[in-house]
């Protein structure tokens, strides 16, 4: 599935009078429409709660696109937060009960203002004269409101948040049931089903039905994240509170995702993502990767409203903002995937010519269950001292339906090609140093100096007294070491800087210890050298890296694999040739590469990486022209089959290999053999030769000396394939007991997790017992009839 968006098209529209506009600004500079989405429960795409700042609230249908609730209050009723409504069904009526946070209205004092939740209950398929009698009920609750919510999980309960942080538990009919008080500054919260977060421990602290509440905050002039679980007896559970390393004056925007995945939009344009890990029942954060936004109206003008984010899954997330000039504004929606910073889709949509002056406020809501998105554009408040035109007292708002096709989950697939179509909203920053915080910049400038002067110990120094220091600092604060050390444009940098792959070797001094300390760590990726990662290191004749590489680096390319090979292959064939009259040479040149390996060791490495066929045929053609070189490398390939050939070959298990494992489950261990511990399998051998032979057949059937080999390999081959033949009649009668060890190992994982493992009833066993049976053929049978 690929990744796009689909063109928007207006829902609705409603009416901002001037009036509503200066009760918005003295209310906070509220924006002027809010919206919400929530399932109906069945095939319908949901319902939308719109509340319009001096209109009413209404209640549209996804499926059909027209209104089916509307409550009109008047040109002087404001609201605090999105209104939300509860559908559900009685006795084949569907009511809706909608709940409304009022932020003023003359039916309400002062000191109620923005404390104030008016509650409707209708039947949609009650009679016109039973809807207009239905009263609306009202609750003042103890603090201001910011924000109402209504989970699945939580289905008689109404949550309440305010931009104290407080949060406030109601009953379905406004009851207050309970309230947690806080001190902080909310940003931002979500709250989410406990089944669609992902990021939270199966077992533990969590109860297994609450609705997750997911607050941003500030404390001490510091950005957090609390992480609260709300039960079904209205207890709260506090999961987690994380500080997060973000700036809280530039504060934008923040989307969120159920699988942990969150990004923090700042006004300056940075954009950092993160994501919640677990450790048992622990919590921890994990940075991912920050980028810099440009071309975008908020990022200069600082206004934050006219930029939003939302998380569409995994780490996909949609961006709408505005960009271009006063006079030709356009609303952008940018589908990125920021697990590889990498723009997917882009839509453009031109800003309605009455709001081309005005401050406008854009915002995203998700409507993911019919792979919708809503975009509110409205104006903040009408810009005093403006000029209005004749008859024009009022400002119109609108919401639009964006039909977005989101993949299951980010993949690379997704992700290849894609780079180029994100250069016009990435600024170009100065070799990434602005993404890293203080003692990341300050051991990047320490060891970029000392590499400078020639002085690679001091470098190495820097490098292992700031990590000390970084471990110590996580153990205190009880966070892994992985996570929150090492990120990929950090450790990118510090690879260029030790290795200076643009200065020539000869005039740099070099010391491998910060590389290999990094590939041990598995930090390093091929794409962090503008050349040859392998490359780099045989300049430097680090042969220790080179090895260390191909076993913790997945990303290598085939032919710089191919091409270090046959350096060691020209190494090895040198060292065989007889001793003559020029052996003092060979030995000056093989003293150069003390550290180089041996053949054997070498071949292993390489035949043991995961290589694709196709470009590993492409490198045998690039680099292994010789005939010479490919019938050296077979006389290793054929003694390794031969090994492997005169193994014993043994069906049944001895008591050696057969023990309990940490759950109690029998489980068969392969049972090593030193003969063949150093080389590789027979699969990975012979996907290896297959490429080899594929690429060099033409040569070898026409060199006598690649006969003899060829036939001593197919005469090892031949055995193993009758063998297989013979064994794999086996597959399906021993299937049965594959089935019950897998299944006797998940029972046992599940019951040491405390998961109750469903019986089967007696039907439903009398039903596999009959399936077992059939899938059991015997002998065929043939019976002759004489009549």
């Amino acid at each position: 599935m690929e990744a796009s968006l689909g063109e928007p098209f207006l829902l609705s529209s409603y009416t901002t009078t001037n009036k509503a506009s200066k009760s918005s600004k003295t209310s906070g500079r509220l924006p002027s429409i809010f919206a919400s989405h929530h399932g109906t429960g069945g095939s319908s795409d949901g319902h939308i709660t719109v509340a319009a700042q001096g209109d009413g609230v209404h209640v549209l249908d996804l499926s059909t696109l027209h209104p089916i609730i509307s409550h009109t209050l008047g040109p002087t009723i404001t609201f605090s937060c999105p209104s939300v409504t509860r559908s559900e069904l009685q006795s084949a009526n569907h009511v809706c009960t909608t709940y409304a946070a009022i932020s003023s209205s003359p039916e309400i004092s002062e000191d109620e203002k923005s404390r104030t939740i008016w509650m409707w209950k209708e039947g949609l398929s009650s009679s016109v004269a039973d809807r207009v009698v239905q009263r609306k009920k009202a609750v003042v609750l103890p603090h201001s409101i910011s924000g109402l919510y209504i989970d699945s999980e939580l289905p008689s309960r109404v949550l309440v948040t305010s931009s104290q942080g407080d949060l406030t538990v109601l009953h379905s009919d406004l009851q207050i049931q309970a309230t947690r008080t806080s001190k902080c500054e909310s940003l931002k919260t979500f709250v989410l089903s406990r089944r669609n977060c992902t990021f939270l421990p199966p077992r533990g602290s969590v109860p297994s039905s609450a609705a997750i509440v997911i607050s941003f905050v500030t404390l001490n002039a510091n950005v957090r994240i609390q992480i609260l679980a709300v039960d079904l007896e209205d207890q709260f559970r506090e999961l987690g509170n994380i500080e997060l390393p973000i700036k809280y004056q530039s504060f934008c925007d923040v989307s969120f995702s159920g699988t942990g995945f969150f990004s923090v939009l700042l006004t300056d344009g940075t954009w950092s993502s993160f994501e919640l890990k677990r450790s048992d029942d622990t919590l921890y954060l994990n940075s991912i990767e920050n980028i810099q936004l440009t071309s975008l109206s908020f990022i200069l003008s600082s206004n934050g409203a006219e930029a939003s984010i939302l998380a569409l899954g995994s780490s996909y997330v949609l961006l709408a903002g505005s960009t271009g000039s006063s006079s030709n504004r356009e609303v952008v929606l940018l589908f990125w995937d920021l697990s590889f910073s990498v723009l997917l889709a882009s839509h453009t949509l031109p800003l309605p010519p009455y709001l081309t002056n005005e401050k406008v406020s854009i915002t995203l809501v998700g409507a993911l269950s019919s792979s919708n998105v809503l975009l509110l554009i409205s104006p903040i408040s009408i810009i005093p001292g403006r000029r209005q035109s004749q008859g024009q007292s009022s400002s119109s708002s609108s919401v639009w339906v964006v039909p977005v096709t989101v993949p299951p989950s980010s993949s690379i697939a997704n992700a290849i090609g894609r780079a180029a179509a994100a250069t016009p909203w990435l600024a170009v920053s100065d070799a990434q140093g602005d993404s890293h915080d203080a003692g990341r910049t300050k051991l990047v400038n320490e060891m970029r100096s000392a590499m400078d002067r020639n002085q690679p110990e001091n470098a190495n120094n820097a490098f292992f007294e700031w990590e000390k220091q970084a471990v110590l600092e996580n153990s205190q604060h009880k966070l892994p070491e992985m996570p929150t050390l090492y990120g990929y444009n950090f450790t990118k940098e510090i690879l260029n800087i030790v290795l200076q792959p643009s200065k020539p070797t000869k005039k740099t001094l070099y010391s491998s210890k910060i590389v290999q300390h990094l590939l041990e760590k598995k930090v390093v990726s091929a794409g962090m050298v503008e050349a040859d990662l392998l490359g780099v290191f045989r300049s430097h004749n680090d042969w220790k890296s080179i090895c260390s590489a191909l076993t913790r680096v997945s990303d290598l390319q085939e032919a710089e694999i191919i091409e270090c090979l046959c350096f060691v292959l020209a190494r090895y064939r040198q060292a065989r040739r007889p001793t003559s009259s020029d052996a003092m040479q060979i030995d000056s040149v093989s003293s150069m590469n003390d550290d180089c390996p041996t053949l054997q060791a070498f071949l292993s490495l390489v035949v043991r990486y995961s290589c694709s066929l196709n470009p590993l045929r492409a490198a045998f053609r690039r680099y292994l022209s010789d005939v010479d070189d490919v019938i050296c490398l077979l006389e290793m390939l054929d003694s390794w089959i031969g090994q492997w050939a005169g193994r014993d070959t043994r069906l049944l298990p001895s008591n050696k290999t057969v023990k309990q494992n940490e759950l109690g489950v029998y489980i068969t261990t392969l049972e090593s053999q030193d003969s063949l511990a150093d080389i590789p399998s027979m699969l990975q051998i012979t996907f290896f030769l297959q490429c080899l032979i594929d690429t060099s057949f033409i040569n070898l059937i026409q060199t006598p000396s690649a006969q003899r080999i060829l036939r001593g390999i197919q005469a090892h081959i031949d055995p193993e394939i009758k063998y297989i033949d013979q064994t794999e009649q086996l597959r399906g009668p021993l299937e049965l007991f594959v089935k019950a060890q897998t299944k006797a190992i998940k029972e046992a994982k599940a019951a040491s997790e405390g998961i109750k493992v469903p019986t089967p009833d007696r039907k439903q066993r009398r039903k596999l017992l009959h399936e077992q049976a059939g899938a059991t053929i015997g002998l065929y049978r043939l019976e002759e009839l004489t009549l």
